[in-house]
């Protein structure tokens, strides 16, 4: 029997895709609750003549690599075009923003309400790091993530964040997991 204990960045992908399948429901009185969904709907921020449009992909979690790539190349034509239908633009439950398109390093992300997060990605660039005592150039990039306390706790938030780092340092690793 093996008794090797699963990677760290497995029990956190599956704390974090549990996590972020809720989201705030606000109710014709006005009251706020938490409510879970069905999976994860991602948020795609896309920019346009209009502004930014975060159109959701609903069900990203089932999607393979292609698949999810498609539908984010699919709506964010139909968001820079004026066609995404409110129904696009409301499932959201996480939010995915790539600022290092307009040349940003950081952004302080805000939360695209009912959503629970946003994760924002900056620019990769090349910079000085110590790597085992020595001094060498890395590739390194500024992540932002902003959650509801309400929804997850920051064990849960800063867990994800470390999954999504170690996915960046080593996508080999975190693949084979999934």
């Amino acid at each position: 029997m093996d008794t090797k204990a699963a990677p760290a960045h497995t029990d956190l992908y599956s704390i974090q895709r549990r996590s972020y399948r809720r989201r705030i429901a606000t109710g014709d009185d006005g009251t706020q609750e938490v409510v879970r969904v069905d999976g994860v709907n991602l948020g795609i921020a896309a920019q346009t003549d209009r502004g930014l449009v975060v159109t959701s992909i609903r069900r990203a979690d089932t999607l393979a690599a292609r698949e999810l790539n498609a539908e984010i190349r699919r709506l964010a034509t139909r968001a820079r075009e004026g066609k995404a239908s409110p129904s696009d633009v409301s499932s959201g439950t996480f939010t995915l923003n790539n600022y290092s398109v307009f040349g940003v390093d950081g952004s302080a992300a805000i939360i695209n309400y009912p959503e629970s997060a946003i994760l924002g990605l900056g620019r990769i660039l090349d910079r000085p790091w110590v790597v085992d005592g020595q001094l060498a150039v890395r590739k390194v990039t500024e992540l932002t993530l902003a959650f509801d306390h309400r929804v997850c706790d920051g064990g849960t938030a800063g867990g994800f964040l470390r999954f999504v780092a170690d996915a960046m340092e080593d996508p080999g690793a975190i693949l084979a997991d999934l």
